[in-house]
């Protein structure tokens, strides 16, 4: 089968330099099957001091991620000679190095060493199977200190294994001796536009009339047994950009856009936004087993409205002029917030969840946030202030510290300004005129342009005025004991806890092979019996457990999922539960004081209210 690649022009948002050669970028991922990429790199340079910098800070991830630590076999030349290169003191990603006289170019050369398997978790870019490659390109290159470096040009070709097929944003330009080139781009462009490669490769165009013909899923998978999509779900991915189209207006701020999506239970879980595509990365059979769809309905959506929010749109306080400068993410309530709460709409709307799906998505969302005691003394915009320290923090204790609860809190904060709208304007207006005003005047090509909160505000104002300000500083900048559940209130439903799990919850629980107690004991463990997160002042923790302790025996029987969960459900009656649990080498026996039996979240609807939640839901398009 012939190679393929999918045609999207590059970035535009800044020109590139006036420089007398493109950076030549050659990768071999001919062995990407062992986890090696080689890199080779010439850079026009004139002698003297030269700084280069591997990227650290790239836009969508929030936090440094650069693969430094993996890179090996690092060398610098000029003339085919070898010369000295040293790393920089306060900066491990800078090596700086002296070009000799007479040189007009440096050839840098390095090895990319992949994480085994899933480890690392998303911190890697670059990740690789036998079978699947998604590479980011700022993990392969170096690129020299310049006031404006993300206009410098490129010349860059990839080298795959035999056989393999590949999808990007990048326009091809020749493919000869199993080597693709691609047409000059800017650094930009480049970093934005990362490669998904296979030896089992499908593309799905997606949309209907000219949106079909603009929109695509590039699918690569570890067997052609993860290819095959259901009709429900291609019907939904069909309904996706006609719905986006409808929210946010037909200027589109790209040309045309591709979802990347990777099949493989040896690459981490992610989803990462750019202008022309996202990089999706999900488990090799997710699209064939329900469940695994289900719990990753909101991928494509979430991914797709940052091409409006966060890409074209963006805090300008996280536009920066290299790769290397810390980017300020306190607005990130806003550039993930709304987008999480849009792509839930998104979601519900093109019909990959069902209204009812959407309503149990936000009653867990609800009770988790209403969990998380830490808001007591952490407002949610320190959350996004401290992204990138919270990033990669473990799962334990989130609820005692917060997480990055600009996602979930920012999809209850969204829905209660959308619910506002609506009720001050008696359903004339809605979030909708929101985003076709503010996010609805792209160019048809990938632009970056800034904002801040009182863009924000002053949009909002246009739509439906109000003190936005005001209610922004309560609900965003000081500490809260309860998460903003007046979209759900004033939407006609209440959060309400049953003895029945909902089959999402069920979905959920069954994905995270565990048992999620949280809202009744107080605590989640793995099927192993590992106890995660625990809820401060819950049962649990008032009893002594705590994160990292393993459960040996549940009221003197030996310790299984199904046990624990008859258990919780019996203290209704019995009014005891004890717990033998591990910690070290030591073993102690923990009495919960609960009576209330099994308890998990779902919306139910409130009597005498309007069904406001239906309409924020409710497709747009035929």
């Amino acid at each position: 089968m012939p190679r393929f690649a999918l045609a999207v022009f590059a970035l535009a948002a800044f020109p590139p330099l006036t420089f007398a050669q493109n950076i030549e970028l050659s990768v071999d991922a001919s062995e990407v099957s062992r986890k090696v990429v080689h890199v080779r790199e010439v850079i026009p340079t004139a002698p003297g001091p030269v700084a280069l910098h591997y990227p650290k800070w790239i836009p969508g991830r929030h936090r440094p991620v650069g693969q430094i630590a993996n890179v090996t076999e690092f060398r610098v030349r000029a003339g085919g000679k070898a010369i000295d290169w040293k790393r920089d003191d306060a900066d491990p990603f800078t090596i700086n190095c002296t070009v000799p006289d007479g040189a007009t170019s440096i050839e840098v050369t390095f090895d990319l060493l992949l994480a085994a398997g899933a480890e690392g978790g998303a911190m890697f870019m670059t990740v690789a199977s036998p079978k699947v490659m998604t590479m980011n390109w700022n993990d392969v290159l170096v690129y020299p200190k310049l006031a404006k470096p993300l206009g410098l040009t490129f010349d860059a070709t990839v080298k795959l294994p035999e056989k393999w097929k590949y999808g990007t944003a990048l326009v091809p330009r020749e493919e000869k001796d199993g080597r693709v080139a691609f047409k000059e781009v800017t650094l930009e462009a480049l970093i934005d536009s990362p490669l998904l490669a296979g030896e089992n490769v499908r593309i799905v165009p997606i949309g209907a009339g000219q949106e079909g013909q603009l929109h695509r899923v590039v699918l690569a998978c570890d067997s052609p047994d993860g290819l095959e999509v259901p009709e429900a779900t291609l019907k939904a991915w069909n309904k996706l950009p006609g719905e986006a189209a409808a929210l946010f207006g037909p200027a589109k701020p790209y040309r045309d856009y591709t979802f990347l999506l990777g099949l493989s239970n040896h690459i981490p879980r992610a989803g990462i936004e750019h202008h022309q595509s996202s990089d999706n990365r999900l488990a090799e059979l997710a699209l064939v087993k329900a469940s695994e769809r289900k719990a990753a309905a909101t991928l494509f959506p979430h991914e797709f409205v940052h091409a409006w929010n966060g890409k074209f749109r963006r805090p300008a306080d996280m536009i920066m002029p290299d790769y290397q400068k810390p980017q300020q993410t306190r607005l990130l309530w806003v550039y993930e917030g709304l987008t999480n709460y849009l792509g839930w709409r998104l979601a519900a709307r093109s019909g990959l969840l069902t209204a009812e799906e959407a309503r149990d998505y936000l009653a867990m969302t609800a009770a988790r946030m209403t969990n998380v005691k830490a808001r007591g003394w952490r407002p949610l915009d320190d959350t996004a202030a401290a992204a990138s320290t919270l990033f990669d923090a473990t799962g334990a204790w989130r609820s005692a510290r917060r997480a990055v609860d600009f996602y979930d809190e920012g999809t209850l904060l969204w829905l209660e300004v959308d619910v506002l709208i609506r009720t001050q304007t008696k359903g004339a207006k809605s979030i909708d005129d929101f985003c076709a005003a503010f996010f609805g005047n792209g160019t048809g090509a990938p632009v970056v342009r800034g904002y801040n909160l009182e863009n924000v505000i002053d949009a909002l104002n246009a739509v439906a005025e109000r003190d936005w300000k005001a209610y922004f500083a309560r609900r965003v900048e000081v500490p809260a004991e309860a998460p903003p559940l007046e979209g759900i209130t004033e939407g006609g439903w209440k959060l309400a806890y049953t003895e029945k799990p909902t089959d999402l919850f069920t979905t959920m629980e069954g994905l995270a092979k565990g048992v999620n107690l949280t809202d009744s004991v107080g605590f989640a463990v793995s099927a192993e019996g590992l106890v995660g997160d625990v809820v401060p002042n819950s049962a649990a923790a008032k009893a002594g457990l705590a994160p990292g302790m393993k459960l040996i025996a549940v009221n003197g029987r030996r310790f299984a999922t199904d046990n624990l969960k008859a258990a919780v459900a019996a203290t209704k009656t019995s009014g005891t539960l004890e717990l033998l649990a591990e910690s070290g080498d030591f073993f102690k026996t923990h009495a919960l004081d609960y009576k209330g039996g099994a308890r998990y979240p779902r919306l139910e609807k409130a009597e005498g209210k309007t069904d406001v939640l239906a309409e924020v839901v409710k497709p747009k398009t035929k």
